[in-house]
């Protein structure tokens, strides 16, 4: 089921500008979002997430988005956004709780609020510090606080901008078991910078440059030549009893 759709979608920041033809993203399909620095990454997701004014056609869900409520896209859409943070003194499990805020009917949040909190203190290895104000923890605390926020929504659609920023590598492989589950009946857009971790772990890759989508691919896709095209620099992609491993060997010129 078509859960996003663009076409000639564009956003324009100062003599910066995205263009997207056309996409189509599915429910149960798990993306990630590439290229270099200042090539629209993070510009996509924050248009998708209704945080840019853009212009052409946006549909979540099968509505026009300019139709959509506040409420309504954040029912439906949560968004991890880059360097987000609170600088609030909250205790970690009130501040995950305020992420079903949309879902809440009235005033107040129900039991079944609760036990999402719970659930996703538990996903994201929180449990033990729910009682802790969120400015005390680490950086990488943080980080999985703020993805605990994300995905107790249980939206349909989840939009993650860097999500392993600051995360050590035990907790980059359990959340990324834990994005492959949710993708099954969910769509889940992802910027990643380790292309050899998103290529492990991901199906479909949206390649930007200089604010182009230079191509939308399946794994099986990809190869040398269009990998160091995208990034500018040589690149080979090995495969080794079905892993995957990315050497780069120099400039292009």
């Amino acid at each position: 089921m078509a859960l996003i759709e663009v076409e000639d979608l564009t956003v324009e920041q100062g003599r910066f500008r995205l263009h997207v033809p056309r996409l189509v993203l599915n429910a149960g399909e798990m993306v990630a979002v590439c290229g270099n620095n200042g090539s629209g990454k993070s510009t996509f997701l924050a248009a998708l997430a209704g945080l840019k004014p853009y212009r052409g056609r946006y549909r979540l869900n099968g509505r026009d988005f300019s139709a959509l409520s506040r409420r309504e896209r954040a029912r439906l859409i949560s968004f991890l956004p880059q360097g987000s943070t609170v600088s609030l003194p909250f205790e970690v499990s009130y501040l995950v709780l305020t992420g079903r805020f949309p879902l809440v009917k009235g005033s107040r949040y129900r039991d079944e609020d609760r036990a999402a909190v719970e659930e996703a203190l538990t996903a994201f290895d929180l449990a033990h510090l729910k009682e802790r104000n969120f400015l005390e923890l680490s950086g990488g605390e943080k980080q999985r606080v703020l993805l605990a926020r994300t995905f107790v929504r249980k939206s349909p659609v989840l939009l993650l901008d860097e999500p392993f920023t600051a995360i050590d590598l035990r907790h980059q492989h359990r959340f990324l078991r834990l994005f492959r589950e949710t993708a099954r009946s969910h769509l889940l857009v992802a910027v990643m910078h380790d292309l050899a971790l998103a290529i492990e772990h991901f199906a479909r890759f949206l390649f930007f440059r200089e604010g182009r989508l230079l191509y939308d691919l399946r794994r099986e896709d990809l190869n040398d030549r269009l990998l160091s095209e995208v990034f500018g620099c040589r690149i080979r992609l090995l495969r080794c009893e079905g892993h995957y491993l990315v050497e780069v060997e120099g400039e292009e010129r």
